[in-house]
């Protein structure tokens, strides 16, 4: 139990409201002007658990937000939710800060501030998804970081006991404080402030800081102090021709059936076949794929990943290197080549199988300050992010998130893309000058290879480890994710009016061989569960069909079903979005037209 008060630093971010943003028809770029502004939504529960815990122990909750004046806003929504005092860091110099420089700024901030006991973060920012700017702070601190944290289960002068969920495991951890947590959006439900709330709010007065306040080094701030630039802003690629018929026409649902059909008869497997391209430029470092395990069992998006990085390694004359940490995981060595890899970097840590931040960031950044690589791809898993986070403050590099493709320039350099604003749009990304470029690749976009060879294996006894965490449990996750294994999947929106009308689609999806998946607006309904839900912020899939009823068709639906192999579309507004990102499409009732398909399937 807490003696003394605590205190709690809740950092915040302002963002555009994403409901609110529209891509220009003309210009193809995002409409910003007169989009208001709104706490970064999973902010709400890192600021709800801050209360929540002054509540219980006693103390102080500090909010702080990096931004421009009109920031101020975000400030005042999080005092109404019960923080006690707020800081506005602003400094034209700041703008257009990368992670690195963000997490940086807020470091200085918070010394500057006295720092605290518990510093807390929302697990994300919807903007960017990035997931990156908690465990750096927490770097750049030199304290231990708790990311994905479920629920926070005790708090003494001296320790914080978690529950730390990733996509296999959940994993009860104690860390000494002061420490940086990321909480989930799982974790709580933000509160609604009163009216008294709201009031002292509106005449709290909120303090600023500039760079020189707080001591920041201009060279580390602001565009100039990010090692990642971003090169070019575009809408999202059209990437399907659709063939859409209504369903009055003659013949038009035997039509249906016949696309179905067919899209079910490709047997095409899960691995692609592997096409060497012909190289571009010759660089000197190797192509590194950090390889996800949890106790020597690997995450599939590891191998996905080494396809794509098998590919830019070859564009760049350079060998691919697969990076295993652990003590007994020489399995994933053969399976690393099997899947592309010419070399792997194995550091051995002795007494640690399973990942722990603070060993894992020593052996991977020791590695990588030996051997020098020219890049070093992650797959998107909540450990490797937060590793890949860790990892780029300690080596002093970039980190580009949540990619989805990649280019080789005729310098060298590698052309990062990945989707903005549940994305609505594009950016691709550079690392100008530090090396190694570092990226997170989001899992389910690309297809594993396999490459029947053997390589070279590079072991490193990693010496003088520690660790700051104690684990007190570690409970394996039962349920397998359905959605992502799904070889036909039927997604549903809010063309289905009633949660009632939900049994049609699971006939439907019976009748094919498949799962259902929901849009997001029907899982935060509750209309069906969450771990069903298709997009950016839900599941990303790959299956050899999707067939979407009643979706309109929002990007951050659409990212998710990138991946799939064909979409047929059924909707009755012939201008839904869903229709031009998919292969085949029939405009009508869906009332009628499920109905006669479950019939004639």
């Amino acid at each position: 139990m807490m003696k003394n008060m605590v205190r709690i630093i809740v950092s915040i971010k302002q963002v555009p409201d994403a409901d609110d943003l529209r891509v220009d028809p003309v210009t193809n770029t995002l409409v910003r002007e007169g989009v208001p502004a709104v706490v970064n939504p999973p902010d709400l529960h890192a600021i709800e658990e801050a209360v929540r815990l002054k509540e219980k122990y006693g103390g102080k909750v500090t909010v702080i937000t990096m931004g421009p004046p009109q920031g101020e806003q975000a400030l005042r929504d999080a005092l109404a939710m019960g923080a006690d005092d707020a800081y506005l860091i602003t400094d034209r110099a700041m703008a257009g800060a990368d992670t690195w420089a963000t997490s940086y700024t807020l470091f200085k901030a918070i010394q500057k501030l006295g720092g605290a006991d518990l510093y807390l973060f929302g697990r994300r920012a919807v903007d960017g998804e990035t997931e990156q700017v908690g465990p750096q702070t927490a770097k750049w601190l030199g304290i231990p970081v708790l990311g994905y944290v479920k629920e926070v289960k005790e708090l003494d002068e001296r320790h914080v006991v978690a529950v730390k969920a990733t996509e296999v495991e959940e994993v009860t951890m104690e860390a000494p404080i002061p420490a940086v947590l990321t909480i989930m959006d799982t974790a709580n439900k933000p509160r609604e402030p009163d009216i008294n709330s709201l009031i002292r709010a509106k005449t709290t007065k909120i303090v600023k800081l500039s760079k020189d306040d707080i001591g920041a080094e201009p060279n580390k701030i602001g565009l100039a102090g990010s090692p990642t630039k971003v090169i070019k802003v575009h809408p999202p690629p059209k990437t399907r021709n659709p063939e859409i018929k209504k369903a009055s026409e003659p013949g038009a649902i035997d039509w249906l059936v016949e696309k179905i059909r067919e899209s079910l008869k490709d047997d095409s497997s899960g691995t692609e076949q592997y096409v060497k391209p012909q190289p571009k430029v010759k660089v000197q470092g190797e192509v590194w794929v950090y390889v996800d395990h949890v106790g020597g069992n690997p995450n599939p998006a590891s191998f996905e990943i080494m396809a794509e990085a098998r590919r830019i390694a070859d564009l760049m004359s350079t060998k691919l290197g697969a990076v295993v940490v652990g003590e007994n995981v020489e399995s994933l060595a053969e399976l690393s080549f099997k899947h592309g890899a010419d070399k792997v970097y194995h550091a051995v840590t002795k007494g640690f199988n399973y990942y722990d931040n603070d060993v894992f960031t020593q052996a991977l950044s020791r590695l990588i300050q030996k051997y020098k690589p020219e890049a070093v791809m992650f797959p998107g898993t909540r450990n490797a992010r937060e590793l890949a986070s860790t990892t780029a403050i300690t080596v002093n590099t970039g980190l580009i998130a949540d990619c989805t493709s990649f280019e080789v320039d005729d310098k060298g350099v590698l052309n990062s893309t990945r989707p903005d604003f549940g994305g609505k749009e594009m950016s691709t990304i550079i690392c100008p000058t530090s090396r190694p470029v570092m990226v997170t690749v989001r899992p389910g976009v690309f297809r594993p290879i396999r490459l029947e060879q053997k390589g070279e294996i590079v072991r490193e006894e990693i010496e003088d480890l520690f660790t700051r965490f104690r684990v007190l449990e570690r409970k394996a996750l039962e349920r397998r994710n359905v959605l992502a294994e799904a070889e036909v999947v039927v997604g549903v929106g809010r063309g289905i009016r009633d949660p009632s009308n939900i049994k049609m689609i699971e006939e439907l999806a019976s009748k094919l061989g498949g799962v259902v998946g929901v849009t997001k607006p029907l899982a935060d309904s509750g209309w069906y569960p969450k771990e069903r839900q298709v997009g950016q912020t839900g599941v990303t899939i790959r299956p050899k069909l999707y067939v979407a009823v009643g979706i309109s068709g929002a990007v951050q639906h659409l990212v998710g079903i990138s991946g799939a192999k064909k979409v047929i579309a059924i909707n009755n507004d012939p201008d839904a979005q869903i229709f031009n990102n998919s292969d085949y499409g029939l405009v009508g009732d869906l009332f009628e037209i499920i109905p006669e398909l479950i019939r004639r399937l």
